[in-house]
């Protein structure tokens, strides 16, 4: 048996960094994973191998701090799973790297620093792609030139931040002026219909391929995406692919958008991998896998395609704790297909 591939995913306690793990939990290769929070009293250690505390990202000793622990670990590399520690890791190098030489899986700071701001994204690709019009939150006679364009409603959302729980859908003069004041770094951006579905891609660049992989889906109560199924819808997959050619990008990212009444149109672009990376590579689209090869040097393998079609439902579980660490009640658990199998489906 060859030796694991070990991998450090961070932020397991939240949901991004349980569905990195699952996506490698379902990659055919041998991996070893190991997690860590900054919340030692969370639900992350029931994912992993092995669960370790890490200061916040925003801490002096952070960084000291992966660093030690994955050449205690002895990882062949870092996953990072929340946006302030890919905010901080990615800043290591070109392409990024712990000080003891371990590469991290995720989008160099250059790439970030343009994408990852929703107002220097639409700038960048205005005049390439159909985008919906926009203005710069902090500049008031734009913003009140767009209404008077487009009219009401519009949104406000923070130019630094993913997720619906961080924009609002206003109706009027005196919602905008609320939502402008209670906004870090707004982006105000005309309403997109959603009369042809909302959709969250996602897209992998390589030397050797690329691709993409649509899900249609609908927003739970915590923000992210709740019931989401494949999409073959040819037109959001060409549209997706273009923000990718254009923007340069190499690796994974993710493409939010909403098919209106007017065409495909984006709602953001996230530098990071999405909480649907577990879904993607139940289908065969295997990003965070492939990430990982180009991390650490290796070719990723070329994906079959079609992939997969799948229905995806997120639900509510528990883990539970008797005094040695959260652990899942299997009597619990809804039917469970074996892992050899659900391999098998994703190739």
């Amino acid at each position: 048996m060859t030796q694991p591939l070990r991998v450090l995913v961070t932020a397991v306690g939240g949901d991004l960094g349980q569905a990195l793990v699952k996506a490698l939990r379902l990659s055919p290769k041998n991996v070893a994973l190991y997690g860590c929070d900054m919340d030692g009293a969370g639900v992350g250690s029931a994912f992993v191998d092995s669960f370790h505390v890490v200061p916040r990202a925003d801490d002096s000793t952070y960084i000291e701090a992966i660093d030690h622990l994955c050449r205690s670990l002895e990882a062949h590399a870092v996953l990072p799973g929340s946006e302030p520690e890919i905010h901080v890791l990615s800043q290591l190098g070109s392409p990024p790297k712990l000080p003891c030489g371990i590469p991290i899986v995720c989008q160099e700071a250059s790439w970030i620093e343009v994408y990852g701001d929703k107002l220097t994204c639409v700038k960048s690709l205005q005049g390439k792609i159909d985008l919906a019009p926009f203005a710069d939150g902090a500049d008031r006679q734009t913003v009140a030139k767009l209404v008077e364009e487009v009219g009401f409603p519009v949104v406000v959302k923070t130019r630094r931040s993913s997720g619906s729980r961080y924009q609002t859908l206003v109706n009027n003069n005196m919602e905008l002026d609320t939502a402008l004041a209670e906004t870090r770094l707004p982006l105000v951006q005309a309403f997109v219909d959603e009369s042809g579905g909302e959709f969250s891609l996602g897209v992998f660049v390589c030397q050797q391929f690329s691709s993409a992989i649509a899900f249609k889906r609908d927003l739970g109560p915590v923000g992210c995406s709740w019931f989401a199924e494949t999409s073959t819808d040819q037109s959001v997959l060409d549209y997706a692919m273009k923000i990718a050619a254009l923007s340069g990008l190499r690796g994974s990212a993710n493409i939010q958008v909403r098919k209106s009444s007017k065409g495909v149109q984006l709602l953001e672009v996230n530098p990071r991998f999405s909480s649907l990376v577990a879904a993607r590579a139940a289908c065969g689209f295997r990003d965070a896998e492939w990430s990982l090869d180009l991390a650490l040097g290796q070719r990723p393998e070329r994906p079959n395609i079609p992939f997969k079609h799948i229905r995806f439902r997120r639900f509510f579980h528990e883990v539970v704790d008797f005094g040695e660490g959260f652990n899942a009640t299997s009597e619990w658990a809804p039917r469970e297909m074996s892992i050899s199998n659900l391999i098998r489906s994703a190739r």
